[in-house]
């Protein structure tokens, strides 16, 4: 069930201006692709293991309406107790709970005596023989059910969400389109695309085809991988004659017929949080850079954004990038600072 966006308001965007210099990397880094490629292959690929030292991990499940199911993975500092808080983290397109950003990210939590739950969308990860129907950009139903599953284990604690680009427009879909959520009291969204139209409109033209022709190819991977694994996973009879050289081909012809969108726009038009924006009532951090390669910067620019939400939105920092000489620390200062004040 997708939910009626709220009436916009005249809420003015916050940030631009105020916040676009609390990012400054090296004139080297001073470049979207080159932040995007550092961040994900220059630093994203260092796994700081400190923060697990001492803490005790597990494995769980997520039962969603449909049947199908979802893994995540809790990381519980050893002197946590019941009623401090937690995160749950949510990886982005062709991501996982492995990627580099949220082991990162979890590390630093632990550090700080946050629990972290990352969780695996369906078929992803650990959870990739455990669902029939795939993941994509507007299941805030799923997010929902892994927000009421991180509530039983930890009943007395308050939750703080933090996405990551496909990740992060899930989470401000569904905050934005719900009008409580019971015990979650803090949300970050990193590079979201939070207009899928004009996203995969940009990815489209100049080198940022390379990234949609990487996306489409992992998308593909991860389809026949799950094929095997899975051999009553949903897919469309003789979808692998011609497989799609794009994630609008991979959207028109895997995920609207599939998830049940009418078509490509559809699944865009529905799925995306741009929409749902101004009725966000938790305190909610979006980052955004304006070179990002990967997601256009313009939805940003004229959004409508409630009271409770703020966007920092450094002229650099590519696509989950913001990195200097010494990694991505200014990124992982927001995050961090942002759930546990």
């Amino acid at each position: 069930m997708t939910a009626t966006p709220p009436e916009p308001s005249s809420i003015p965007i916050v940030g631009l201006a105020e916040t676009s210099h609390l990012f400054q990397p090296p004139w080297i880094f001073r470049n979207g692709h080159i932040q995007t490629l550092a961040g994900t292959y220059l630093f994203g690929r260092t796994k700081d293991r400190s923060g697990l030292t001492t803490s005790v991990s597990t494995v769980g499940e997520v039962v969603v309406d449909d049947g199908d199911r979802l893994v995540y993975h809790d990381e519980c500092p050893e002197n946590w107790r019941p009623g401090d808080r937690v995160a749950l983290l949510l990886h982005g397109l062709a991501g996982s709970h492995a990627s580099p950003y949220m082991q990162r990210i979890a590390n630093q939590l632990c550090r700080q005596n946050v629990r972290t739950f990352r969780l695996d969308w369906r078929g992803c990860g650990a959870g990739m023989s455990l669902a029939r129907l795939p993941y994509h950009s507007g299941r805030s139903d799923d997010l929902r059910a892994a927000i009421t599953q991180v509530q039983s284990r930890c009943p007395s604690s308050p939750v703080c969400l933090i996405g990551f680009s496909m990740g992060g427009n899930v989470a401000l879909k569904l905050l934005g389109e719900s009008s409580t959520i019971d015990g979650v009291i803090r949300a970050v969204a990193v590079c979201p695309p939070i207009d899928l139209s004009e996203t995969i409109e940009y990815i489209n033209t100049g080198w940022a085809r390379v990234y949609d022709a990487y996306f489409a190819k992992t998308c593909i991977r991860n389809i026949q991988h799950r094929q095997l694994v899975r051999p009553d996973a949903i897919i469309p009879d003789g979808w692998f004659t011609r497989p799609p050289r794009s994630m609008r081909e991979f959207d028109e012809t895997f995920t609207a017929p599939v998830c049940g969108f009418a078509s490509a726009a559809d699944y865009y038009s529905l799925a995306s949080a741009k929409q749902f924006l101004p009725g966000i009532t938790v305190p909610t951090l979006i980052i955004a850079a304006q070179d990002d390669p990967v997601v256009p910067f313009g939805p940003f620019a004229n959004a409508i954004l409630s009271p409770t939400t703020e966007l920092r939105a450094p002229r650099h920092g590519g696509h989950l990038g913001f990195v200097t000489t010494n990694g991505p620390t200014w990124l992982d200062r927001q995050v961090i600072d942002w759930t546990t004040s």
